[in-house]
């Protein structure tokens, strides 16, 4: 793949991968026993984690199929391949800007997955206009609603704003970090106490979040999608808002 042609994005917005598109045939099993998929993913999992977000989900989702992929996931990971190849000269960058403030955002895609239907959770915070911690995440449990998998990917991003908190006061700020959503429901369940027929099904462990309101961990605000830094970590991006999305993470093209 050194000099395969290049695609503009990680993943097509239009790819849907389950594994029933495995090997099924004697001759689609061995073919794919000399396909070094495992590996590949391994070393775009080490690229995804240390210095490029922006490969995250695409890396989170492929990695399901280790074992038992088939021709279509191959292809999935050669066309992420040809995307890194026309990026390879893009790098998470730091540099000294006056947004020093640490900033989280979070999302989550409901019913993502086809095969169990577990929804995807993502966050990311940015320090100086930069991205210092980010995760992509497949629930453990079904969400119901898009309101519950949107907590659930919330209750995450408070534990790690809990984290980011406790190093930053250490030296000497205890401000609450700003932590964004783009789902209004899930914001103001977090926001409002008590139980409704609508939310009393969510699980009492990420009511986690109020706690965290309330000792002023946190501050919760709403933001658009299009304002969404974590959107990119549920799911596939068009290319226009999948470069607006790696510049404000800090990836940039150098020389």
């Amino acid at each position: 793949m050194q000099n395969c042609k290049a695609v503009s994005t990680p993943m097509n917005t239009s790819e849907r991968l389950a594994k029933d598109m495995s090997p099924k045939t004697t001759e689609e099993i061995d073919r794919m026993k000399n396909v070094p998929y495992q590996e590949a993913v391994g070393a775009l999992m080490y690229l995804a984690q240390c210095t490029r977000p922006d490969i995250l989900f695409a890396v989170n989702h492929l990695s399901r199929f280790n074992t038992c992929a088939g021709e279509k996931h191959w292809e999935a990971v050669k066309h992420l391949l040809r995307y890194v190849r026309g990026s390879s000269k893009m790098k998470l960058c730091y540099t000294k800007s006056p947004e020093s403030e640490l900033v989280g955002y979070t999302d989550a895609n409901w019913a993502a997955d086809l095969d169990d239907r577990k929804s995807t959770s993502g966050y990311l915070f940015t320090f100086q206009g930069r991205a210092v911690s980010w995760c992509c995440k497949r629930q453990p449990t079904v969400a119901l609603s898009s309101c519950e998998a949107e907590y659930m990917a919330l209750s995450a991003s408070v534990q790690e704003a809990a984290w980011w908190r406790g190093l930053i006061s250490e030296f000497g700020k205890t401000r609450p970090l700003p932590l964004r959503c783009d789902n209004q429901s899930a914001i103001c369940v977090a926001k409002n106490g008590g139980y409704t027929p609508r939310t009393k099904h969510i699980d009492i462990r990420h009511h986690y979040i109020r706690e965290a309101l309330e000792q002023n961990v946190v501050t919760l605000s709403n933001v658009s999608t299009d304002e969404q830094l974590a959107d990119g970590l549920t799911k596939p991006l068009e290319r226009i808002k999948l470069e607006r999305n790696r510049t404000a993470m800090g990836i940039t093209r150098t020389a």
